[in-house]
């Protein structure tokens, strides 16, 4: 064969020259023709290539096995090419990706004479990873067998570097919905537009659909709309960077929040195009709304509790007031003073300011310290204050938080309420020493009685002492008689001198059936020259009540003397007089006073307890109004009703004493 001839079949397919020199055996003593020594350094000169190129060359027969490799490739994969030569190139190949190259193979075997290409993984021989790109392509042999040349490329480093966007783009895109941002970038000239996947997903678009202007404005909330496009517009004409917030509607006609910034930067043609970033700040701007609805809401707690805010500083002088709209009360002047400063009653009340002052320097908290100070007007006022101490970051006192207001009307109304109260106990005393004297009589009679029968037994007990012999038996039974007359007499000049003493309060457990016969026994003469006769259905299991037992006699005897003079015209009927006690479903123990009288007019109920309001022609209406005072004190209650058929009841209710109700 020719020179010329060879160069050019070599030059129409070098891989299957390759093939017939690499595999061809040439004999010790070869008989060359002159035309074959051309062909004979051109196979040479192509085993040299086959050799040092720096691809990677396998020949493979269609069982798989390797019948030849270059040097470079077997020190490629970290072998020598007679470590791989006879054995099966799936030894190069990963387990799962053997199946991949055997159907490469049989490919490249059913249709010989055509390249195929794929990338792949191979294996090296210390078990690292080598990507190759292989361009594969079966000839038929000289003896007319096929054979698969495979040229492999090494691009372990794009693959690499592609697992490294992708890895970049996969942090990327967690990093934008973790954040909720996505990115964006706009062509102004050309109005195109793209999308990352999360701006698609702040968007509720589908990533399949192309994004574009009229789709946006469609997005944006109608307020919002001529605001973007002002803002965009000047940004494209101007070629400036632009920040905005904007709403957007979503399909189920729910709000978005969401902040687009950009940065306008000009391509080659010098044509302004943006890259920006747009964020979904639904959660702050809603966190913002409940931050601001709560700070309103204690702004109006603290508001409503108080007149004004103060601050002070570390050596507890004002530094801030911040007085509330509707008020006009804060102390004018208190800026660099401490409390005690503008207080007149801090040389009064010593102590008070002493705790107070302990306090501060303590830095504890404070509750409702009331003081005594002077308005913008100078007018005495009352000012109960509470604060907070407040700390910088390190732990670092920087003074105290508080709030004002101005008590003095509570004050003037505690000091009109005690003033009332010692009123209401004068005339209570009065009423009890009026009472007594229209008593005397009873009174009289009920002295009367033990007293003559201290007479009757004095007597009779010197007619069985001069008796002979004296029968000392009888005379001490008649002695003993005596001294319980005496206490008898005892006992009623007490209870009235109790009752005409200005004494306080004297609250103590009291057995009500006992306190309610006491005060019969004072109205019983009273009763009897009325021709009222008295049924007493007392229990005799009531617990205890806690109660002054004077204040309550009281009671009865005016709601008594009451009944009395409510029968006083009465004669169609006897004039009975009904005194029950009973404990109710609450287990409160009930005293109820009964009359057959005339009655309540239905009008007179409703005042029947107010001041100054009577029935009687001489009353003073103060009698019924002073008993639920008392009663109301001792935490009961005092009721009226109209009975059935004649007459009215008046009801008492009170609270056991606490031990009784445990």
């Amino acid at each position: 064969m020719k020179p010329g001839r060879a160069a050019v079949a070599f030059g129409k397919s070098a891989a299957q020259y390759l093939v017939g020199c690499v595999r061809h055996t040439v004999t010790a003593k070869p008989r060359v023709a002159p035309g074959d020594a051309g062909l004979l350094e051109a196979v040479k000169q192509w085993q040299q290539v086959f050799e040092h190129n720096p691809v990677m060359y396998f020949m493979v027969d269609p069982a798989g096995t390797v019948i030849n490799v270059n040097t470079f490739g077997a020190a490629q994969l970290g072998y020598t090419p007679g470590e791989l030569i006879g054995r099966s190139v799936l030894d190069v190949f990963f387990e799962e990706d053997r199946a991949t190259v055997r159907a490469c193979v049989a490919l490249c075997l059913e249709t010989v004479d055509q390249s195929h290409t794929w990338e792949i993984r191979k294996v090296r021989k210390d078990g690292s990873v080598l990507w190759v790109r292989e361009n594969a392509k079966a000839m038929l042999r000289a003896n007319g067998g096929p054979i698969v040349l495979v040229a492999c490329e090494n691009i372990t480093e794009r693959k690499e570097a592609e697992n490294a966007l992708r890895q970049s783009e996969a942090y990327l895109a967690q990093a934008q919905e973790l954040s909720h941002t996505g990115s964006f970038g706009w062509k102004a000239a050309t109005r195109e537009i793209t999308w990352s996947k999360e701006t698609y997903r702040i968007f509720q678009c589908d990533e399949e659909t192309r994004p574009e202007i009229s789709f946006m404005l469609q997005r944006i909330h109608p307020e919002d709309r001529l605001a973007v496009q002002r803002t965009t517009g000047r940004a494209a004409r101007e070629g400036k960077d632009y920040d905005h917030e904007y709403r957007l509607v979503m399909p189920d006609g729910s709000i978005k929040y969401v902040r687009a910034v950009a940065r306008a930067m000009r391509d080659a043609g010098g044509h302004v195009e943006f890259v920006g970033s747009v964020t979904d700040i639904t959660a702050t701007k809603e966190a913002e709304r409940r931050l601001r609805d709560s700070e309103q809401r204690f702004r109006d707690y603290a508001e409503t509790a108080s007149d004004w805010f103060w601050e002070t500083g570390p050596d507890h002088r004002v530094t801030r007031i911040s007085e509330h709209s509707d008020t006009n009360t804060a102390p004018a002047g208190l800026i660099g003073l401490t409390r005690w400063d503008v207080a007149p009653d801090a040389a009064l009340e010593p102590e008070k300011w002493r705790q107070h002052r302990a306090a501060l320097d303590a830095h504890v908290p404070f509750r409702d310290l009331v003081y005594r100070s002077k308005d913008r007007n100078g007018q005495p006022i009352y000012i109960r204050t509470s604060g907070k101490p407040f700390f910088d970051a390190d732990g670092t006192f920087l003074g105290y938080r508080g709030v004002s207001t101005d008590v003095t009307a509570a004050i003037r109304a505690d000091q009109a309420e005690d003033a009332l109260r010692k009123a209401q106990a004068e005339l209570a005393h009065v009423t009890r020493v009026t009472t007594l004297g229209e008593l005397t009589a009873s009174i009289a009679h009920e002295i009367n009685q033990p007293l003559a029968a201290v007479i009757a037994n004095a007597d009779a007990c010197l007619a069985w002492l001069q008796r002979s012999p004296s029968d000392l038996k009888a005379a001490r039974r008649s002695v003993e008689w005596i001294i319980e007359d005496g206490k008898r007499a005892s006992d009623v000049i007490r209870h009235v001198r109790a009752l005409a003493k200005r004494s306080d309060i004297e609250m103590a457990p009291l057995d009500v059936s006992a306190v309610v016969r006491e005060a019969v026994a004072l109205v019983q003469r009273e009763m009897a020259s009325h021709a009222v006769s008295v049924r007493m259905e007392l229990s005799s299991a009531l617990p205890r009540i806690f109660g002054d037992r004077i204040q309550l006699q009281q009671v009865l005897i005016n709601l008594i003397k009451n009944g009395i003079e409510a029968m006083e015209g009465i004669d169609d009927r006897p004039r009975e007089l009904a005194i029950r006690s009973a404990t109710d479903d609450n287990g409160a123990v009930l005293v109820s006073v009964s009359d057959c009288g005339i009655g309540i007019d239905e009008q007179a109920m409703d005042r029947l307890f107010m001041p100054f309001f009577t029935t009687k022609s001489s009353g003073m209406g103060m009698g019924l109004s002073i008993c639920r005072s008392i009663i109301e004190a001792h935490g009961g209650r005092l009721s009226a009703m109209p009975n059935q058929e004649h007459g009215a009841t008046f009801q008492i209710t009170l609270p056991l004493h606490r031990e009784d109700a445990s």
